[in-house]
């Protein structure tokens, strides 16, 4: 069991998405709308940065990891190659991250 969760944790790593209907983003495993789990729930992200419009334009940016939850600050190290993976999706991958987000967070 171990070795199998170990396998599909590096699978989702590896394609930054899970192989489901649903098209859970990477972001899934450490993030949730309303809870926070690893990194803080995503109601809380909106609410740091006043908007999901502006934790897009953060996320398609070049600027620097600045964590805005400052409960999560010290988990900066866990969030920047998670953010520099997200950087380097297609426009179409973002795009399919985003809508997922949204949902989250209604």
């Amino acid at each position: 069991m171990k070795k199998a969760t170990i396998t599909a944790l590096a699978a989702l790593a590896i394609t930054g998405f899970a192989a489901s209907a649903s098209a859970k983003p990477f972001c899934a495993t450490c993030h949730a709308g309303h809870k926070d789990k690893v990194g803080p729930a995503f109601e809380k992200v909106v609410a740091a940065y006043g908007s999901v419009d502006a934790v897009f334009e953060f996320l398609n940016s070049d600027k620097p990891l600045e964590p805005k939850v400052a409960a999560f600050a010290k988990k900066k190290g866990t969030m920047k190659p998670q953010l520099k993976k997200y950087r380097k999706l297609s426009d179409e991958k973002k795009a399919e991250v985003r809508a997922w987000f949204e949902e989250q967070v209604k």
